[in-house]
């Protein structure tokens, strides 16, 4: 009878055992499709079977194990961070290509060459008033050019001080998930291999991994430290550590958690684009608009100050005005200049077309870095386009890359519906099995005390 009841108590136990793994095979099944889950094993462990020691054997349920491999999880957020990067900054560049377009009649190429076009026709009809009106309008038009793209960049500027803020929130979001979780980890650790606690930690860390690098470092109570870009701390423990953002400079800075500067440290990830953005591209663009509104502004105003005007009088207004402290061209505006004071002709030949031609002459001039006016904007636009198109390249490639590691992660960790369900057909017969088993034992016993009776 001892035996048989030890048989009895063995079987029970494997039903416990094969409980506990229908439950973890359940659980991956519920879990396929929840962001950062790994797939979880119940380690089987044969139990002693030594009959005269009183060991029956069976079966236990001994430690759940999870499929996640470090590496992977790094090889993923290592591409979703260049990922994040090339993708935000093809994004940064798509809102200004448009205003750099030299196909554009309404945009600055296409505002200079009719303004040349509107001095060569007042060269040909020097002391018409409809010819020389038409050089005011003209004139007008590319002012508005200017001020129109110039807008469009500062546009850009509040537009990507915008997403840095929020990516700034985003960041500190997840940092204070991070130390919540960090939190209890320390308060049980049970909690350390619960699935559904390790599922969000990674869920998070691969949302962070888009917007900025970071290191990770785990350590003997569970809790995860996070360095932004390898240096700046933000969870540690049970502390975070919040970032943030000075935008009233000229560039934006990303300041941590006492105040300092730490925009250096940041190497990838929507938040290195976004600095890059602007810090780099926009200001750059800025400059490169700026350099042409004072060359054509000077050129053309120094060209009138040596001719004369309809009354054989040297002019005593210049054509465009601009304020050099805020930026030539977004200030950048024709004065109230009349059209007969516009010096079409030259000292020496009044009521002549001399200086007209002289005007007309400027916009072929190689006055600007070697290039004329119109090649130094088809400048810009050829780098800004050359600098989007590679970035969606970038993006594309990465986008595949991002794709591929994760699809390596999910052969090893992800949750197979194939194999699961394999196994819940395997662990429910094994089931049915020791209940089988104890079913039998049972009427074995009570005909075995029916006997004694």
């Amino acid at each position: 009878m001892g035996n048989l009841f030890a048989t009895i108590n063995t079987a029970a136990g494997s039903l416990k055992a094969f409980e506990s793994a229908l439950g973890v095979a359940s659980n991956n099944i519920t879990n396929a499709q929840t962001p950062g889950f790994a797939r979880q094993s119940l380690d089987l462990v044969a139990q002693r079977m030594v009959p005269e020691l009183g060991l029956p054997g069976g079966v236990a349920a001994g430690e759940v194990l999870s499929s996640r491999k470090a590496y992977l999880e790094q090889g993923v957020r290592a591409q979703l961070q260049r990922e994040g990067y090339f993708r935000q900054q093809a994004t940064n560049l798509e809102q200004v290509e448009p205003v750099f377009d030299i196909g554009a009649a309404s945009g600055v190429a296409g505002a200079v060459d009719a303004l040349q076009q509107s001095f060569s026709q007042l060269s040909v009809t020097p002391n018409d008033i409809p010819a020389r009106q038409n050089v005011l309008r003209r004139a007008q038009d590319l002012a508005h050019a200017f001020n129109s793209t110039g807008q469009a960049l500062a546009t850009a500027a509040t537009n990507t001080n915008s997403e840095l803020t929020q990516s700034v929130h985003t960041v500190n979001r997840i940092g204070k998930l991070l130390r919540n979780l960090n939190v209890e980890f320390r308060s049980d650790a049970r909690k350390l291999s619960d699935p559904g606690l390790d599922a969000q930690v990674h869920a998070a860390m691969d949302e962070l991994a888009s917007i900025v690098d970071f290191n990770v470092i785990r350590g003997g109570d569970g809790t995860f430290t996070v360095l932004l870009g390898g240096q700046t701390p933000l969870v540690m423990g049970e502390n975070l550590y919040e970032i943030s953002s000075d935008l009233s400079t000229g560039s934006p800075v990303l300041l941590n958690g006492q105040g300092e500067d730490v925009t250096g440290q940041i190497g990838g990830g929507k938040l290195k684009a976004l600095i890059d953005f602007h810090a780099g591209v926009l200001t750059g663009l800025q400059q490169d608009l700026d350099v042409l509104a004072v060359a054509i502004t000077d050129a053309v105003n120094g060209q009138l100050q040596a001719g004369v005007d309809l009354n054989g009088q040297p002019p005593v207004r210049d054509l465009f005005t601009y304020d050099p402290s805020r930026g030539a061209a977004v200030t950048l505006s024709v004065t109230d200049i009349g059209a007969g004071e516009l010096a079409a002709a030259p000292p020496e030949a009044p009521g002549g077309n001399g200086n007209a031609l002289q005007l007309a002459g400027l916009f072929q001039s190689r006055s600007v870095n070697n290039f004329t006016f119109t090649q130094y904007f088809g400048e810009i636009s050829g780098r800004v386009g050359k600098l989007l198109d590679v970035a969606r390249q970038d993006a594309r490639a990465q986008t595949q890359m991002v794709a591929q590691s994760k699809a390596l992660r999910a052969d090893q960790s992800g949750v197979s519906l194939d194999e699961e369900a394999a196994n819940l057909i395997v662990f429910q017969r094994a089931y049915q099995a020791a209940s089988q088993l104890i079913r039998t034992l049972d009427e074995m016993t009570e005909t075995l005390i029916n006997m004694k009776r």
